[in-house]
């Protein structure tokens, strides 16, 4: 992402200008100097960031040379992919990272012989600011000895867990196509496969706006689609783990984006702070539904593979429908995400809300007079009867999962997909209106060739 600003003058910093302060409206340029330090306007005197604030800087080292940034200090206001303050690190005039939070941001290490940092606030809320040590080397790696493995997210491990057969980094890199452990998929026969270690919260509890916080780790199989490069709240799509190397989502989800440019992240609960249980894995294809048209989102189901993801207590497999099972009218499912809240709790914790299937020309009719070419023996129609909960923006492609007859597993039957005629035409989340999910059980037969095949064959069939 880029981000527009507005170069009033090109100002050239000196050595013993450090630490340099950006000035709105200003990109200042830093020549000639091996270390120093950048921070935001007022920062030492307890000053918070300016409002409506934009400024860069850009570091040139010696050809040949790379730029390391710390952040010794970091607080900017926290939002979904950074669309209030934010930090863009370019290269060349490409954003590199994103950054956003009150959390320390891992080192970076340039490509190139320079970086440039952009400082862009909104007009709405205050934050601390930060203060960034920069250093010029010739290091191709962040880790301080060479016996130590650098990981994709730049954090450090021992080179003697490379290639041991066990994730050491949360996002597989350390073991690259070396390791795996399988695990079953699909239809759930024994009565260990896909159920939480952990127990979700089915009682009866105080309804609040847009569900309730999920209890931690309960639904093992919740994936978040993120876009690389954004650090942390990178989440925009939902989705499920199917096996330990395929997730399921909604394609439109992803519509327009290379999967070089995807990740998914399984085994988190906040999305702002990652935990040993988290398990990043990059993109390496997809497959579409081929029926999916762009006038018609019926067939709204996207699979995407990646490296395994080691299957623990948190991250396991979703059930899949078994030959035969049905979902009736009435059956009490749940649906997850870290969608839009309408002020009901943060939304970097995942949450989950209670919904009841329905007859879709009696709850869901609605829908088609935005999207007057769904086929709705394809779909399912389910209800949050609070008037309060449902799936939101930001829970596209998340699942709606039911225990179902006769295992009583917890079994996938939909990924979030159109939403409610409410959803698709404002920003109200919902609303006790039904919400449309493209169906499992109908999608069988084409879920069941994205499990047997490469997706890559799948994309082409």
């Amino acid at each position: 992402m880029r981000c527009s600003i507005l170069i009033v003058l090109v100002a050239a910093v000196a050595a013993q200008r450090s630490p340099a302060t950006l000035r709105h409206g200003m990109h200042l340029q830093i020549h000639g100097v091996a270390s120093g330090q950048l921070e935001t306007p007022g920062f030492r005197r307890g000053q918070s960031t300016p409002n409506g604030f934009q400024g860069a800087v850009t570091i040139f080292a010696p050809q040949g040379s790379r730029i390391r940034l710390d952040f010794d200090q970091f607080d900017l206001e926290m939002s979904a992919q950074c669309n209030a303050d934010k930090v863009i690190i370019q290269e060349r005039g490409v954003a590199m990272r994103t950054m956003c939070s009150n959390l320390r941001p891992p080192p970076y290490l340039s490509s190139n012989s320079a970086v440039t940092v952009i400082l862009a606030t909104d007009k709405i809320k205050s934050s601390r600011g930060f203060v960034i040590r920069f250093s010029v080397t010739g290091s191709n790696s962040v880790c301080s000895s060479p016996n130590m493995f650098e990981c994709d997210n730049s954090a450090c491990i021992p080179r003697t867990r490379v290639c041991d057969g066990h994730f050491d980094c949360a996002d597989g890199s350390d073991e690259g196509r070396s390791a795996w452990t399988s695990g079953r998929s699909g239809w759930c026969r024994s009565t260990e496969s896909a159920a939480p270690s952990v127990e979700p919260d089915v009682e009866a509890s105080d309804r609040i706006v847009a569900g309730q916080e999920a209890v931690p780790h309960s639904w093992p199989w919740q994936a978040s689609v993120q876009l690389r490069g954004f650090w942390p709240a990178a989440h925009f799509c939902g989705g499920a783990l199917l096996r330990n190397d395929l997730v399921i989502t909604a394609a439109h989800c992803v519509q327009g984006q290379r999967p070089v440019d995807l990740v998914v992240k399984l085994g988190s609960h906040s999305l702002a702070d990652d935990d040993a249980s988290v398990q990043i894995r990059r993109v390496s294809t997809y497959a579409t539904h081929n029926r999916l048209q762009p006038d018609d989102l019926t067939h709204d189901v996207r699979c995407s593979s990646s490296r395994r993801q080691y299957y623990t207590a948190h991250v396991r497999p979703v059930c899949l429908p078994g030959p035969g099972q049905q979902l009736p009218v009435n059956t009490t499912c749940y649906a997850t995400g870290w969608g839009n809240t309408r002020g009901s709790g943060h939304s970097f914790l995942l949450k989950q809300a209670r919904l009841a299937v329905r007859d879709f020309d009696q709850a869901c009719a609605g829908i088609l007079s935005i999207q007057p070419n769904l086929r709705k023996q394809f779909l399912v129609c389910a209800v949050d009867e609070s008037d309060d909960a449902g799936p939101c923006h930001g829970d596209s492609g998340g699942p709606l999962v039911c225990r179902l007859e006769p295992l009583l597993r917890w079994t996938l039957a939909g990924m979030t997909s159109q939403g409610t005629s409410v959803t698709m035409t404002s920003a109200l989340c919902g609303m006790g209106s039904g919400t449309v999910w493209s169906g499992v059980i109908p999608n069988r037969g084409w879920i069941d060739r994205a499990l047997s095949v490469p997706l890559s064959i799948v994309t082409t069939s």
